[in-house]
């Protein structure tokens, strides 16, 4: 792309830079010669303002820009002292945007537009170097301006014939193109190791060798003339490449090293710095591309160094073959280090010397891929040594084997002898334990008939239910003994217009508790029937007097008594009297559930209450409304005590509320086997009951 602009004559505006003399046919490095201006970065100059700046001469070669985004302009004044008219100037690597002003006859200046932000297409010659021909005739003299825009630009300038590229370009070619057929054999051949090996350490390695490659080509700008010449803001996105082969030089690194288990803070380390990488990847994808070009030199270096203090810091620990890191890492950063030393004009900049960073990660990409196969012999190495040792292992405990196995030969002879002496008691004692057995079976029997027996007096004595059903046609009585015999048991009687329900617990279970219930139900047979008491908290005050007399209680230290829940229906007046001994009552009234507690006292039991605290049962009056439908239940704890369910917990009191207002939408006829399914769906088939369970319900017969 070429503009005219109009300006004054050169020679009015020169400053003091003085002439470069081209007096032989031969190179020119010119960097310290000519005139630099490092522009303000808020300050955009012109072909016309910057004939008006003063220009200095700086000591170094080569040009070097590095960090954020720079521009600086370059006044560059030749004279041509030879008979050779076609000159070329050579401004460093590719890795910028550059503008060159040669000066036309009219005193205008043609302007040539190169570098990254355009067409590797337009570039007069087509090499990986901006190189410019210039057109000089025999002792004429021609200031040219050059502009360069860059976050990374390393390069002399030169001005030579074209023979001297020519010769330079075809050695540098050579080795450029050693180093890139090195990198393409050495991806191909872990990758073939790869696919017969399937060790994710060598696909890590494979991509940051990919990755590598790519990195090492667009500094060198081989990139853009190879790869995405026509596509220029590909450009823009290269620290990605950078940052992605740091990404898996650190996977590498923690599956080589197994830095997990040999250094669990440098493995720490490499994961924030990858972390790090995959940030400064998103910043460029965001368009900031001199913030992560930055971030990313600044994390290259300290990533090289954290490698070679890993490496350094396993292999001390005994993990060998760390070394072939150390090695390859040391070479990689020598290489780092000579290519930045020459770039900062610390060392002298030549061709080795700018190839440093080519040479260094050459070396360190050879002792990887052999650390690569080292490792695996190391491996096989152990396995073979700890294969040694356990054959090893083996033989002397074979023989340690066949020596206890006399021993033992020896001692089994002697107890043989001694255990026949002992099986002939045995058998003796056997004969006699089995005549016990079968005394003690003879007895078993005896006795679970005997308790059978007393189940059937017991039955006798409890009401049926078609008697209940005399009373109250809808109820149902859920009863169901923990042994033979229960501690549990339930009361009806009918006196003229009172009928008389009530659910008893006695202390105990089994024949102790199956005494009890006798003794009670005489007493209260004695007290409703004999003594026609019909008052609910009455009978309760009669029972418990009853229990402490026939048991002695104040006499003796008999503690037994009874929890009980009695309810007292008047036929006449509808109404309902409950009294309870630590048993409450409850009810559904159409279809809110109520509960009416219990005194906080057992019927007999307590020596103490009957002798200094004793207090009268209470009775509370329930008036049944008409038009509305009511189910009452009463109940020992039982049910409510029952373990189950998940977690193996008590049923509780507040589940046996929630499940009998479940119940008193069933039909009377079906609440006791959903009571009994739902106790059977809680206990599932490993837990056992625990207690004698008793549920009475009915439905006042209101005529």
């Amino acid at each position: 792309m070429t503009t005219i602009f109009l300006c004054l004559p050169y020679s009015i505006l020169a400053q003091s830079i003085s002439f470069i003399s081209l007096d032989k046919k031969q190179d020119y490095s010119i960097a310290n010669r000519i005139g630099i201006y490092r522009a303000d970065k808020e300050k955009k100059e012109t072909i016309e303002s910057i004939q008006e700046i003063d220009f200095v001469t700086e000591p170094n070669k080569f040009i070097n820009i590095n960090g954020a985004t720079q521009k600086i302009w370059l006044k560059i004044p030749l004279k041509n002292k030879t008979n050779l008219k076609d000159w070329y100037l050579e401004v460093g690597s590719g890795r910028a945007n550059v503008e060159v002003f040669i000066p036309n006859s009219d005193n205008s200046y043609k302007k040539i537009e190169l570098g990254y932000g355009k067409p590797f297409s337009e570039r007069i010659l087509q090499t990986d170097r901006f190189i410019i021909p210039l057109e000089i005739d025999e002792n004429e003299e021609i200031m040219l301006f050059v502009s360069i825009e860059s976050n990374y630009f390393q390069g002399p300038i030169h001005v030579a014939p074209w023979e001297y590229y020519f010769e330079r370009d075809h050695k540098v070619d050579l080795a450029e193109g050693m180093y890139y057929g090195f990198i393409l054999v050495m991806l191909l051949y872990n990758l073939f190791l790869y696919f017969t090996l399937r060790e994710k350490g060598y696909l890590y390695y494979i991509i940051y060798l990919l990755t590598l490659g790519l990195g090492i080509a667009q500094i060198r700008g081989h990139s853009f003339e190879f790869l995405w010449g026509n596509q220029p803001w590909v450009n823009d996105y290269d620290p990605i490449i950078y940052a992605v082969s740091s990404i898996f030089a650190n996977l590498f690194f923690m599956d080589f090293l197994h830095t997990k288990r040999h250094a669990i803070v440098f493995h720490r380390i490499l994961q924030a710095l990858i972390g790090i990488f995959v940030i400064i990847i998103i910043i460029v994808l965001f368009g900031h591309k001199a913030l992560g070009s930055s971030i990313n030199q600044v994390l290259l270096g300290f990533s090289c160094l954290n490698g070679l203090a890993t490496a350094l810091y396993i292999y001390y620990k005994g993990y060998k073959p760390a070394k072939y890191i150390i090695v390859a890492w040391t070479s990689y950063l020598a290489g780092l280090f000579i290519f930045v030393l020459a770039g900062a004009g610390i060392i002298v900049y030549n061709d080795f010397t700018s190839s440093g960073l080519l040479l260094g990660s050459a070396i360190e990409v050879v002792v990887l891929s052999v650390a690569l196969a080292a490792k695996i012999d190391f491996y096989k190495k152990k396995q073979a040594e700890l294969q040694a040792q356990m054959l090893k292992s083996s033989e002397e405990h074979r023989e340690f084997v066949e020596t206890q196995n006399k021993r033992l030969e020896e001692r089994v002879a002697e107890r043989t002898e001694e255990l026949n002496v002992v099986n002939e008691e045995l058998s003796v004692n056997l004969e006699r334990l089995n005549e016990q057995n079968i005394t003690i079976a003879k007895k078993n029997q005896d006795i679970t008939a005997s308790i059978n027996y007393a189940k059937r007096i017991q039955d006798a004595m409890l009401p049926t239910l078609e008697e209940i059903k005399t009373g109250f046609p809808n109820s149902f009585v859920f009863f169901e003994p923990r042994d033979i015999v229960s501690g549990d048991f339930y009361f009806y009687r009918q006196i003229n217009n009172k009928i008389i329900i009530g659910a008893i617990d006695c202390t105990g279970h089994g024949v102790p508790g199956a005494f009890m219930s006798l003794i009670g139900n005489d007493l209260l047979n004695e007290i409703v029937e004999s003594k026609s008491v019909t008052k609910v908290s009455h009978i309760l005050d009669r029972l418990d007097k009853g229990i402490t007399k026939v048991l002695r209680q104040t006499d003796t230290q008999i503690r037994d008594g009874m929890d009980v829940a009695f309810c007292v229906y008047d036929t006449q007046t509808g109404e309902i009297e409950y009294a309870g001994a630590r048993n409450p009552l409850i009810y559904i009234e159409g279809e809110e559930l109520k509960v009416i507690k219990a005194d906080r006292q057992s019927i007999g039991g307590s020596l103490i209450k009957n002798q200094f605290h004793k207090q009268e049962f209470t009775t509370h009056n329930i008036k049944l409304k008409e038009n509305t439908n009511y189910s009452f239940y009463l109940f020992t704890d039982g049910y409510q005590d029952q373990f189950g369910g998940g977690n193996d917990k008590k049923f509780t009191t507040k589940r046996l509320r929630n499940t009998l207002l479940e119940t008193s939408k069933l039909p009377f006829s079906e609440q006791e086997d959903f009571l009994r399914q739902t106790l059977k769906d809680w206990m599932g088939y490993t837990n056992k009951q625990i207690d004698d369970i008793l549920i009475v319900g009915f439905e006042p017969n209101r005529k």
